[in-house]
């Protein structure tokens, strides 16, 4: 084997194992940075939650100096019956445009095209 054939085997052979360990170390920053992915969320979720609770006790200290405590729970009760019904009503829209998609029967279709727990009425 002259010279030149050996350099160019061992230059490939390092090039070889450098690539290897190149694509491991990538794929292993890779993965931590994937890892902080749902890490960062939650603290972002963490700290929205704290800022709203720190908003709604402000706002409800605020309520408290500036109405009787009797009109302060009535606007609550108020507030919060108005929030479960425009809730309700989005939920009940969305079941709307849900079933228009894909009608609600509760029975399951097999790959063959049986019909399996159809629902007695």
């Amino acid at each position: 084997m002259s010279r030149a054939s050996k350099i160019t085997f061992a230059l490939s052979c390092v090039f070889c194992v450098t690539t290897v360990i190149g694509v491991h170390y990538v794929q292993d920053m890779e993965r931590n940075t994937l890892h902080q992915g749902p890490i960062k969320d939650a603290k972002r979720v963490a700290e929205k939650r704290a800022e709203r609770e720190a908003e709604a006790e402000a706002e409800a200290a605020s309520a408290a100096k500036n109405a009787p405590s009797s009109s302060l729970d009535a606007a609550a009760k108020e507030k919060k019956r108005n929030f479960n019904k425009s809730d309700h009503e989005l939920q009940q829209a969305l079941r709307k445009k849900y079933e228009s998609i894909q009608p609600l029967t509760g029975e399951v279709t097999t790959k063959d095209g049986e019909r399996v727990g159809t629902p007695s009425k």
